[in-house]
């Protein structure tokens, strides 16, 4: 086993030509008289070993490689080496379909009524930076489908040759074993014969690669064991138990793939695709970076981006977490509020197209009606009211509480006009508590629109909605431009992420009315 201190300054142990199982690496650390206390760590609660196969690929870089990426419209070494870093990128439908794997291999006489009854489980362990939406590296994440990287490879270096891969080595590090595939052109099968090729069918191998995919078979998926695997062979079943203990800590593996650029070159994509493949990630709780400055926060970042791609009208957004990917799947949203503040235009604005007419029942009809989208990762169902007045009769409000307890919203947007007079406000939110009680306000966040192209003061605005309307929504308010003419993406992008974080903060508690009018 040799020893280095990489580029990072990362103090790295790490053996060429193997992809080495934890028991042979803790035999190597033994050997070599290694100071390593985690690979040791002892009373680890039972967890899962399932199998990967993955399908995406990301990389992830800080500002300064942002730019040089946007200016060569691709990715190269930074540092005059040969190799461009990527890390698979698993996602809840790899790990659904490892949770199935591991199930019928389990039990492979489970029934179907024993199959429904099963309770995703794998996610809970996939608590290692492996798995996380932040990030070590740096604040922006690219993530690309795996055959269009390795197709990109093969037109651009092998002359549309299948690429060579290899097992390039197991790196051992503090509390974290990497175990890296080399990937190269045939033209350089000679200088590259050392390292053994890629197995795609060995069935002990940490990684192999077949039909497309790479399979990964991690012996340490979690950060921090909170959870204990329980098997229930009376029933078939798996599930996790979460620990009360402080969890122990051990070490987690992952793998990279190092694709041979030589001589300064560049992977290239098209400047429009590498946009639509970035995310933005927030740092981890330990990073490689030597210098945290080197994280950008939000703000920053999307200032950043829309300079480098100015053309590009969606907003940068965040990579989402697996517990979010989980738990808020889908969020619903009703709209309500006075006649005539535009509902049904609001509604087509977060839904980023005409899926309320104008003339629907913000303007007078009867009848409530709602529609659905994908916007920014979520399923979100939108449904649009009948305006609420003084003179609302009881059928409208008896309509609208039908429509409240079938969609079970988990926000109520109260919508307002910018400009609007505090006596305006005030009535709508009598009109509200009438209908809907006073625990709405639990549920409820208020929406200002407006239809010109310059974005009003926010200050401003909420000083005109005056302190008692904002302390009824514990002060949760935003903006949104609902003119077609004038759509803001980022705007939309912040209102569903804030009610996503509400949504997981309830733990996907819904809203219904109990007393209907």
């Amino acid at each position: 086993m040799q020893t280095q201190r990489n580029r990072r300054g990362r103090l790295e142990h790490f053996l060429y030509c193997k992809h080495s199982r934890l028991n042979h690496l803790k035999q190597e650390v033994q050997r070599y008289g290694l100071e390593n206390q985690y690979i040791f760590s002892e009373d680890i609660p039972p967890y899962p070993r399932p199998e990967f196969h993955v399908s995406r690929v990301k990389h992830d870089t800080e500002r300064r490689g942002l730019c040089c990426i946007r200016v060569d419209e691709g990715f190269r070494d930074p540092h005059s080496r040969v190799l461009v870093w990527w890390s698979l990128a698993v996602g809840p439908e790899e790990i659904q379909e490892a949770e199935t794997r591991l199930l019928e291999e389990t039990y492979p006489n489970r029934t179907e009524e024993q199959a429904a009854r099963q309770r995703s489980f794998l996610w809970r362990f996939a608590s290692s930076p492996a798995f996380s939406e932040k990030s070590r590296l740096g604040s922006y994440r690219f993530t690309f489908p795996l055959q269009e990287v390795l197709t990109a490879y093969s037109e651009q270096f092998c002359s549309g040759a299948p690429p060579i891969m290899r097992v390039f080595k197991t790196s051992l590090f503090k509390q974290e074993v990497q175990y890296s595939v080399l990937v190269h052109s045939p033209a350089n099968q000679l200088f590259f014969s050392r390292f053994p090729l890629l197995s795609d069918d060995d069935p002990d191998a940490v990684c192999t690669y077949r039909d497309g995919r790479f399979i990964w078979r991690p012996e340490a998926m979690c950060g921090t064991h909170s959870y204990e695997l329980i098997c229930r062979s009376d029933g078939n079943q798996m599930d996790a138990h979460e620990l009360p203990a402080r969890p122990p800590f051990y070490i987690w593996d992952h793998v990279a793939i190092a694709l041979h650029v030589a001589n300064g070159q560049v992977l290239t994509f098209n400047a429009d695709r590498l946009r639509q493949n970035l995310r933005f990630c927030w740092p981890d709780e330990v990073t490689a970076r030597n210098d945290e400055e080197e994280f950008d926060d939000f703000e920053d970042a999307t200032n950043l981006v829309k300079c480098l791609w100015p053309g590009w009208r969606l907003p940068l957004e965040e990579e989402r977490s697996l517990l979010q990917r989980y738990t808020v799947s889908d969020i619903r949203l009703v709209l309500v509020g006075r006649p005539g503040v535009g509902k049904s235009s609001t509604g087509n604005a977060i839904l980023g197209r005409l899926a309320f007419s104008p003339g629907g029942p913000s303007s007078g009809m009867s009848s409530c009606c709602w529609q659905s989208e994908w916007v920014f990762g979520h399923q979100v169902t939108v449904a649009d009211t009948p305006g609420l007045s003084e003179t609302s009769s009881d059928a409208v409000k008896r309509d609208i509480s039908t429509c409240v307890n079938m969609l079970r919203p988990h926000a109520v947007l109260l919508v307002v006009r910018v400009g609007s007079s505090t006596v305006e406000d005030l009535a709508a939110v009598r009109q509200v508590e009438e209908v809907f009680g006073m625990d709405v306000w639990r549920y409820t966040r208020i929406l200002c629109t407006y239809a010109n192209p310059v974005a009003p003061d926010i200050e401003t605005q909420r000083r005109a909605m005056g302190p008692e309307l904002l302390f009824r929504v514990g002060y949760r308010y935003h903006v949104l431009n609902n003119n077609p003419n004038h759509w803001d993406g980022q705007q939309v992008y912040d209102l569903v992420q804030a009610v996503a974080r509400m949504v997981m903060a309830k733990g996907g508690e819904v809203y219904s009315i109990r007393n209907t009018v």
